[in-house]
């Protein structure tokens, strides 16, 4: 994902996408026995934008605050979840 892909994203908002155009995240399915790179990388091209997804019919914006847990490891969390 290139810095400017990374801001657009980051800068997506509700009013800038219609509900079915957003990956449903319960229904992604990831290969476990791959390395977290791997899983990494097959998440982000079956989801898109990894901060804009819903849940079912709710639309949900992934932000983290500056002062808790990283991006990279709360992505990785996600991933590692069984």
């Amino acid at each position: 994902m290139t810095v400017e892909e990374h801001r657009k994203f980051l800068e997506q908002d509700f009013d800038d996408v219609k509900i079915e155009e957003l990956k449903d995240i319960s229904k992604i399915r990831i290969d476990r026995e791959k390395t977290v790179e791997e899983r990494k990388r097959q998440y982000l091209r079956k989801v898109g934008n990894p901060y804009l997804v819903k849940v079912g019919s709710a639309m949900v914006k992934i932000r983290f605050a500056n002062n808790g847990v990283g991006f990279e490891d709360a992505f990785e969390g996600l991933l590692l979840m069984g």
